[in-house]
């Protein structure tokens, strides 16, 4: 969804509608590994008000986000319940001939959003609101035990298959120079 800047009223505009599995998909990289879907569309009201040097757009996300557990990949439910506030500000060309710098951003900076000033491309806004609400690790449980790194075996669910006789562990090795060693 896009919105161009000079269709805003002065008294603002409110949005209200369903992000759905389709607009996510439009914003996940091919083969994304972590599968993040959304069982049902996510609700979405936002409230666009525009000012002289600014838009701000403010409003929540809720709903719900299903990703795959970090260590044995059965499906997690996160809620969702996001606030979202963006300031967004008219990004200024650079002169021509003149290079980029790469500057360090401070805190407040953080809360200003750059556009080509005439249009505001709110798909983008919320999708990224959703990605920084994902917590760094995605666990089903604080007790989950993964997959068997030989076999693959959920080690929740059932043990391990493979063959506990045979010493094919990276230790091997150093285990035979032990052995070697004048005691």
């Amino acid at each position: 969804m896009r919105i161009r800047v000079d269709e805003i009223p002065e008294a603002g505009r409110q949005l209200h509608f369903h992000w759905d599995q389709d607009r996510l998909s439009a914003l996940l990289p091919p083969n994304d590994p972590f599968e993040m879907t959304l069982p049902r569309p996510a609700n979405v009201d936002l409230e666009v008000n525009r000012f002289p040097d600014y838009i701000r757009v403010r409003g929540t996300i809720r709903g719900a986000l299903q990703v795959g557990c970090h260590r044995c990949l059965k499906p997690v439910e996160l809620p969702l319940d996001e606030a979202l506030e963006v300031l967004m500000v008219r990004a200024t060309p650079a002169a021509e001939g003149e290079e980029e710098q790469e500057v360090e951003l401070e805190e407040e900076d953080l809360e200003y959003e750059f556009f080509d000033g005439e249009v505001i491309d709110i798909d983008r806004l919320v999708s990224e609101q959703i990605f920084l609400s994902l917590p760094f690790k995605v666990l089903c449980s604080e007790e989950c035990r993964g997959l068997c790194p030989g076999c693959g075996a959920n080690l929740n669910d059932e043990p391990c298959r493979c063959d506990k006789s045979s010493k094919d562990s990276p230790f091997s090795v150093l285990e035979k120079l032990k052995t070697r060693l004048p005691s």
